[in-house]
């Protein structure tokens, strides 16, 4: 391996490190400013290299994580990928760079207890699961049942009484992202489908939608296309008259032309403009499809449809984090209830 000099007075050396899928030669490149830093630099990796390739225990857990990622290859989704980036670059800094072999349980532990106060439980055992899995990967034999990770948190959208969701529909009307926050709404689509969606979804003569496919930030931060959450998450459903006759409206003969022609983060300026000019308490865009499932709840729609029109594969799933009770209609069971026994005493005592 000898430096050669560049142009710009810097050495740069190439280490061949394998073949691709088509037998292309792979090549790592390094440079520095003198002969002696590139050849050390090459030299280094080099020998790392071989010393992972006899033994994977030998590789650093980011290390693992780059095979990881690139033996799951297209069974991850572009977001997933991105996750598991982020998890690389920002998290468990203090066992990131230590080579799988000299990993243990206390020093894993260690790590989990500096992300404490940091992020939400729920973030970080979905982080140390995917750490997990990696790990399971390249050196099964370390067991990490004796990890201990936070608690999680109950979950709770924000929740508005049926009054507010009535007050929030009517200012949505005349506001110029209407569309996407009553597709929000009133069917429940995630952010990642209100960004798929096409002409090509939307059926002028039954008014339906058609969520087939949704898009998604890569770990560039490109948006790219990709197949829904879930299987079930392919649904078609009819939509309410006034939206489609808005829709009606804005139609584009380009079939393949996105529906929505704004930003998300446009469509969420608006709703939190619309929340505070309304005093409506803030929700997010997602908790517009709380919203949803929970007034399917109220209407009593039978399960297997909810779960069908709004695209979930897990009825746990809709049941604890997406329908919440109407506080206000809460507040009427709660008083019948209250009432029953009350006069019950009363008539008790008296008779």
């Amino acid at each position: 391996m000898k430096a050669k000099k560049l142009p710009s007075g810097s050495w740069n050396v190439q280490v061949f490190v394998g073949t691709d899928q088509n037998g292309k030669r792979i090549r790592k490149s390094f440079t520095a400013p003198t002969k002696k830093e590139a050849e050390y630099l090459a030299a280094s990796f080099k020998a790392h290299h071989q010393e992972i390739t006899r033994d994977s225990s030998a590789m650093m857990l980011t290390e693992a994580i780059d095979r990881y990622i690139e033996f799951k290859g297209g069974t991850l989704s572009p977001s997933t990928v991105r996750g598991y980036r982020n998890v690389q670059k920002n998290n468990f800094k203090s066992i990131m760079y230590l080579k799988l072999n000299k990993l243990t349980v206390n020093k894993i532990q260690a790590a989990i207890n500096k992300e404490i106060g940091n992020k939400k439980p729920k973030t970080i055992q979905n982080q140390i699961g995917f750490i997990k899995s990696v790990l399971k990967m390249y050196i099964p034999t370390l067991s990490l049942s004796s990890i201990t990770l936070p608690q999680k948190e109950k979950y709770e959208a924000q929740e508005l009484t049926m009054k507010e969701v009535i007050c929030l529909l009517k200012a949505i009307r005349n506001d110029s992202c209407a569309v996407p926050l009553y597709l929000a709404i009133c069917g429940g689509l995630r952010a990642s489908e209100l960004l798929g969606l096409t002409w090509m979804d939307y059926n002028t003569v039954r008014r339906t939608i058609s969520v087939r496919k949704a898009i998604v930030p890569d770990e560039n931060n490109d948006l790219v296309k990709k197949g829904t959450k879930t299987v079930e998450s392919k649904r078609t459903f009819e939509i309410p008259d006034f939206l489609a006759e808005m829709l009606d409206k804005n139609i584009n003969i380009d079939q393949n032309t996105p529906i929505l022609t704004v930003s998300l983060q446009c469509v969420r300026t608006h709703l939190d403009k619309l929340c505070r000019k309304n005093n409506i308490p803030h929700v997010r865009l997602h908790d517009l499809r709380h919203i949803n499932a929970s007034i399917m709840g109220f209407l009593n729609i039978p399960l297997k449809y909810a779960l069908e029109r709004g695209g979930w594969d897990d009825i746990n799933t809709m049941d604890k984090i997406y329908q919440y009770s109407f506080s206000d209609e809460r507040k009427m069971v709660d008083d019948k209830i209250n009432k029953f026994f009350t006069d019950a005493l009363k008539d008790a005592l008296e008779g």
